[in-house]
């Protein structure tokens, strides 16, 4: 570690700022983009609207409202940004001038704001809100007669547009059906929308794309396919609609195809046939010949270009990290975007040339990272029980001597999804600290095991029908490469996962004895019970090949809970106790296997948090419980409070 540089603490965790959704304005002279950071007096997240200036100088801080600002978007003519607040009571649309003053309230509705986009004249907004509440629902909710017929009585979101003139609000598009990602055509008649059946999860992969007229209220569906169609885009002249789909075959897992269809429908083709990574939504070149998209590659997402006509997508970027939230200006000349990497948190971006790639950094929202002692990484690679290479992410321990004679204590994170992955960003959250570790003298491993994305689609689906068998080998196998190459101390090892990383955890603890504590985060423990209490059943079909009743062998086989007798390991359970994902039973039904099997066990039930945790002193909580867990059941070492007390 440099001279002056200090530990990373759970802190310091929680006092990064995150950078999101550059958006450039139509110029290209400036940037828009959001601020968010925790406030452990407030106990939320706050955000908060900035500008900077392509060509570089200071950000401005355009909003400091204690609730949330975000989805900043330009007027066409540049003269407004637009935006999301909650500043009073409901998501609403405001608008302010980017060179300050008070914003202005745009929309009334008794329902939040989710979605809106400037029509290109820049006299009206579309924009996506839940219906509103009958008064006979509204008094049954004051009254609190209020039960739920399961499956029925949804709230769906409905399309709307504001006339900014008049200031009226028009319901363009209402239906038994949830609307979002509204879409203008170029000449401001029409507006493209995504579709789900209901608000349920599982509806997810059911999206659909319509297209309505504004003038008369007329929408049709654009294209028709089981699987999920979603992220409609326009060309420039209004012709065609670019978008993402996937067939019905498996349509909650597999990767999605970039297609371009008539605007008026017809045949739908992909221009991405034979791309290996999967494409994110796409942005048009104002001459309409291109499509850029990104995609994740390995432990990195980068940029690409494909013709429209056909021909193979080329890499622009050559990011050592990740590219998110691309915008470009109206001549496409320059974008934005913000870039992170395992040393950097995200910032602000700018693109002035893509071909040869040129990025130039504008901001620098966390300078204290430089007072920090950060531990370097690299991308290791190995190979399997059966052969298959895999690949993860390493952060060493400060002041990590590869020449050394020495083995240092390791932790594995696994990450969920299952088909997550572990990218080359800056461990900063809740979920993901590394360099709290690696200021602690732990080896961070952080696995892809298959089923992880960013390595085609073959890989994406080599977990199919087994769960806990090659991906538990993956991990394994990785482990056993850390110590064959003199790295990772085999007697000093943890592991930890949430969600699906919480499923391989539990899946290890009753496989193995090797670790001496893991922490099983928000896990699915046992796959029959979890598929009727959770809320993407769909997943689990496509995954394990039907429903539990009809497959009883393969849903028991990979189920923790059969195997519990078998565990011997510490394990520290934490879970949100409204969880709908997974639901709190998994915790419940693994704590007691291990509490009446004589195994130590402690069980943590965050109040009022769903699959993640939003709350910032339950993050604090995590974080700093976690890594107190480990530091005795590895180490052997006690944590009070402050884990840089650590020898």
């Amino acid at each position: 570690p440099v001279a002056g540089q200090r530990p990373m603490t759970p802190d310091d965790v929680l006092k990064l700022k995150q950078v999101t959704d550059p958006q450039i304005s139509a110029d290209g002279r400036w940037v828009a983009y959001v601020v968010s950071s925790a406030d452990l007096t407030l106990n939320a997240t706050n955000s908060d609207l900035w500008l900077v200036s392509s060509a570089g100088g200071d950000p401005i801080r355009l909003t400091s409202h204690p609730k949330a600002d975000g989805q900043p978007r330009w007027s066409p003519d540049g003269k407004w940004l637009a935006f999301v607040s909650n500043r009073e009571e409901r998501p609403q649309i405001w608008r302010i001038r980017p060179n300050g003053g008070e914003p202005e309230r745009l929309t009334e509705g008794k329902t939040g704001v989710q979605a809106f986009q400037w029509s290109p004249d820049g006299n009206r907004i579309a924009f996506v809100a839940q219906r509103e509440l009958t008064p006979d629902e509204e008094r049954k909710e004051k009254e609190k007669d209020d039960a739920q017929v399961v499956d029925r009585d949804f709230r769906m979101t409905r399309l709307w547009v504001l006339d900014l003139a008049t200031k009226k609000t028009t319901e363009l598009v209402k239906g038994d059906f949830m609307v979002s990602d509204p879409r203008w055509s170029p000449d401001g008649s029409r507006i493209a929308y995504t579709t789900t059946p209901s608000p349920k999860a599982d509806d997810g992969s059911r999206s659909d794309i319509f297209v309505v007229a504004v003038a008369t209220g007329e929408s049709r569906r654009l294209i028709d396919n089981g699987g999920p169609d979603n992220a409609p885009r326009w060309s420039p002249d209004g012709r065609w609609i670019a978008f993402s789909s996937r067939g019905d075959s498996l349509r909650a897992i597999g990767q999605q195809q970039l297609m371009v269809v008539g605007a008026d429908g017809g045949v739908a083709r992909s221009v991405t046939r034979n791309f290996v990574y999967q494409p994110g939504p796409a942005s048009w070149s104002p001459d309409g010949t291109t499509l850029y998209f990104s995609a994740g590659v390995r432990t990195t997402t980068q940029l690409f270009a494909v013709p429209v006509a056909g021909g193979e997508p080329k890499q622009l970027s050559a990011v050592q990290g990740v590219l998110g939230g691309l915008s470009m200006s109206g001549d496409g000349r320059v974008a934005a975007a913000t870039i992170t990497d395992v040393q950097h948190p995200s910032d602000v971006y700018v693109v002035r040339s893509m071909t040869p790639w040129q990025a130039a950094k504008l901001t620098d929202h966390n300078p204290e990272i430089a007072t920090m002692a950060l531990g370097r990484s690299e991308v290791v690679r190995w190979k399997s029980k059966d052969g298959m290479e895999i690949e993860g992410v390493v952060i060493y321990p400060v002041g990590y001597d590869p020449t050394a004679a020495k083995r240092w204590p390791t932790m594995a994170f696994i990450h969920g999804g299952p088909s997550g992955a572990w990218l080359e960003n800056f461990p900063g959250g809740w979920g993901n600290y590394g360099h709290v570790y690696a200021g602690q003298g732990w080896v961070s491993f952080y696995p892809n095991v298959r089923g992880s994305s960013n390595y085609g689609e073959r890989f994406l689906k080599a977990n199919i029908r087994d769960w806990g068998g090659g991906d538990y080998q993956d991990v394994q196998s990785g482990l056993d490469d850390l110590v064959k190459r003199g790295v990772t101390d085999s007697t000093r090892l943890g592991q930890a996962g949430w969600s699906y990383g919480g499923y391989m955890t539990a899946w290890t603890l009753t496989q193995t004895n090797r670790f001496k504590g893991v922490m099983v985060g928000a896990g699915l423990t046992n796959m029959y019970s979890m598929y009727s209490t959770n809320d993407l059943q769909t997943t689990l079909e496509n995954y394990f090949g039907g429903e539990p009743w009809n497959d009883e062998a393969a849903y028991r086989r990979a189920s923790a809970m059969m195997f519990i007798k078998q565990a011997k390991t510490p394990t520290l359970i934490l879970h949100g106790q409204q969880d709908t994902r997974v639901p709190i039973g998994q915790a419940q039904e693994l704590y007691m296997g291990l509490k009446k099997n004589e195994v130590p066990v402690t069980l943590v039930f965050y109040p009022r948090e769903g699959h993640g945790l939003g709350e910032p002193r339950h993050q604090l909580d995590k974080m700093k419980r976690e890594y107190a867990f480990f530091a005795k059941t590895v180490l052997g070492v006690d944590v009070k409070e402050k884990p840089e007390l650590i020898p």
